[in-house]
């Protein structure tokens, strides 16, 4: 896995990539500068091992998960749309166990 930090036009955000390249995971927002982008990335690297992580229903019928703090802050969202739930917990377990050794911030 790893973070890339960048501005692809609508402003600085960061992204979550898995081995394969494919996107895992983004912050669910944009950031008012690059360095702002790169310090929540980290925030979401250190605490991603303990945040809650919820699974819903996405407006177009499947299903998506973000990870929020205690205080309702979502610090993360799939970057992809699963066709069932149990896919979803799946990913979240993944990043859980993973995303503490990604490279990047």
């Amino acid at each position: 896995m790893k973070f890339q930090v960048a501005d692809r036009g609508n402003g600085p955000s960061w992204w979550l990539h898995g081995p394969d390249d494919e996107l895992l995971a983004w912050a669910g927002r944009y950031f008012a500068t690059l360095a702002f982008a790169a310090r929540e990335a980290a925030v979401f690297k250190q605490a991603a091992s303990v945040v809650d992580y919820e699974v819903y229903r996405q407006p177009d019928g499947g299903w998506g998960w973000r990870a929020v703090e205690p205080v309702g802050y979502c610090m993360a969202s799939s970057a992809a749309d699963f066709a069932h739930p149990g896919q979803a917990r799946r990913a979240t377990r993944s990043i859980r166990k993973h995303v503490s050794g990604a490279a990047g911030p």
